[in-house]
């Protein structure tokens, strides 16, 4: 049997497990890679005397604090992050013409108006929105969350109340029409 499983002398990992990873905590963990994260949590706990860091590139990337600034640089998930930042062109990016940046700021203008022309200070001033001023009016339910026994008991039946004057309220109106 373990002649089958070593027949492929030129590769020396087993079938499956092609993903696993080294914990930086303890090497004889061997860990597969899309576990490394919750496995990272524990060991965090378990080893708190190392002072190890965090790759700001990646979260499963634990570095000894003294070794981080060369890590920083030479990280293979960085080149990912400078692309985002510095927004580097790739072979697989394609060139888009100017023409067609001139035509889209023409069909915005003719849309939108000048858009440099708005100003979002100036109009009409509106208070802002009260949720629980309007509730108190409206025909809604409100709900008592978060209160002591005394101040539930309290609410609600200052909401027996005010639901029954709003029903009055509104069948004096259905009268009068």
């Amino acid at each position: 049997m373990n002649a089958q499983l070593f027949s492929n002398q030129s590769s020396s990992v087993l079938r499956g497990y092609e993903d696993l990873v080294e914990c930086p905590y303890n090497r004889a963990h061997q860990i597969m890679q899309f576990r490394m994260q919750t496995h990272l949590t524990k060991c965090r706990k378990n080893y708190k005397d190392l002072k190890y860091v965090k790759c700001p590139f990646n979260e499963t990337h634990d570095i000894p604090q003294k070794e981080l600034a060369l890590h920083v640089e030479s990280c293979v998930d960085r080149e990912s992050f400078d692309r985002y930042k510095f927004c580097v062109a790739t072979s697989a990016a394609t060139i888009v013409p100017e023409v067609a940046s001139s035509v889209d700021e023409a069909l915005d203008n003719k849309i939108m108006g000048n858009p440099s022309e708005e100003l979002w200070d100036e109009g009409p001033m509106v208070r802002a929105y009260n949720p629980h001023a309007y509730a108190a009016r409206a025909n809604v339910i409100r709900k008592c969350t978060g209160m002591a026994p005394s101040q539930k008991k309290a609410f609600k039946e200052a909401e027996r109340q005010r639901l029954t004057e709003l029903k009055r309220r509104c069948e004096v109106k259905t009268e009068q029409t």
